[in-house]
């Protein structure tokens, strides 16, 4: 079995933007091991189905906690296994040349793969397969979803399956032309991945159950109200979204909805957004002046140093170490010397 790809094996194709920051990397097919990781980090079971060496490439992003990868792939080889054991993955079938195939079921361009954690990913691709996958959460797909006030829950996805409508073909050739031109090598963009996830979430959420707005609007400032108090009573501890609907006597959907409606802003972000806030306050407090920031960063329960930055400067339109340091000079413009300190006296 050949061994798991390393991050600094990945060529960064471009840097786009700073919240959240993007980066595209990508790994041409060198031979049949690289395609272990035909979603990045799944180490599948890959086995060469044809004479030659199999040649393409994968690209693949991260970006505000969903993994991206794409696969175009000039070869017959065969891929099985789990796509990932915790997180749910989405797939598209950009181009599938006639005998590819999902658990021996027979697929073309424009199919939308749903695949559970933990369940067997079987797939048999022809040469000129092209593919992309989004990887994430429950809970982000859900948080997507109510972005489009849309529901995507167990019972939507259905489990692992091929969904038994195509992704719409102009929507399919849009995605397609983007990736295709990452693929040969071209500047990837920042809305490429949010672009996927909302068309992979459009396509497989259903609308909600509607009720009318006023009737509903009463319950969801309560469920706000009780939401947001437990958060900032729990804001230096680990908070999950499951926890914040039990204290606001809601389900995790509901409570979704209600922020997105009131707050505009769905829990997790407003999670994060208040513990900036404490950071930002914390950068400027004595009592913390001489404190690492990814000390403070871990403190607020944002331990993911490499995302502080961007986050923080998408908030507030600076870094961290800009508030600091702004901080450090009016402390010291403020400062008096002891001598003029013993003169007004």
């Amino acid at each position: 079995m050949g061994r798991r790809l390393r991050p600094d094996e990945i060529d960064p194709l471009t840097t786009v933007g700073i919240a959240p920051r993007v980066n595209w990397g990508r790994v041409p097919i060198t031979g049949i091991e690289v395609l272990r990781d035909a979603v990045l980090g799944a180490g599948l079971d890959a086995v060469q189905m044809s004479r030659g060496r199999v040649a393409g490439s994968l690209v693949f992003a991260e970006v505000d906690g969903v993994l991206y990868g794409s696969g175009s792939i000039n070869g017959r080889v065969s891929l099985v296994g789990p796509l990932s054991e915790e997180r749910v993955t989405l797939g598209i079938g950009l181009a599938f040349p006639e005998g590819a195939r999902h658990w021996q079921q027979e697929v073309a361009a424009g199919g939308v793969g749903i695949f559970l954690p933990g369940d067997e990913h079987d797939a048999l691709y022809r040469p000129g397969a092209r593919y992309v996958a989004a990887t994430l959460s429950l809970e982000r797909l859900e948080a997507e979803a109510a972005r489009q006030d849309l529901v995507l829950d167990r019972r939507a996805l259905g489990g692992s399956r091929i969904h038994p409508r195509p992704l719409a073909a102009e929507v399919l050739r849009r995605l397609d032309r983007r990736l295709r031109a990452v693929h040969v090598g071209a500047s990837g963009d920042a809305a490429l991945g949010p672009d996927l996830l909302a068309a992979m979430v459009a396509h497989c959420a259903r609308e909600p159950q509607r009720q009318r707005t006023t009737a509903r609007q009463p319950r969801h400032r309560r469920i706000v109200i009780q939401a947001r108090a437990y958060v900032a009573a729990h804001l230096d501890e680990p908070i999950s979204v499951d926890a914040v609907a039990a204290a606001a006597g809601t389900s995790r959907r509901t409570l979704y909805r209600a922020f997105v409606e009131l707050v505009e802003e769905t829990p997790s972000l407003y999670v994060r957004r208040l513990r900036l806030h404490r950071i930002r306050h914390d950068l400027a407090s004595p009592e913390e002046a001489a404190t690492a920031i990814a000390l403070l960063a871990a403190k607020w329960g944002v331990g993911e140093p490499g995302r502080l930055s961007g986050w923080y400067r998408e908030l507030f339109g600076e870094l961290p170490s800009e508030t600091r340091a702004a901080y450090r000079r009016i402390v010291k413009a403020n400062a008096r010397p002891a001598s003029t300190l013993a003169r007004s006296a």
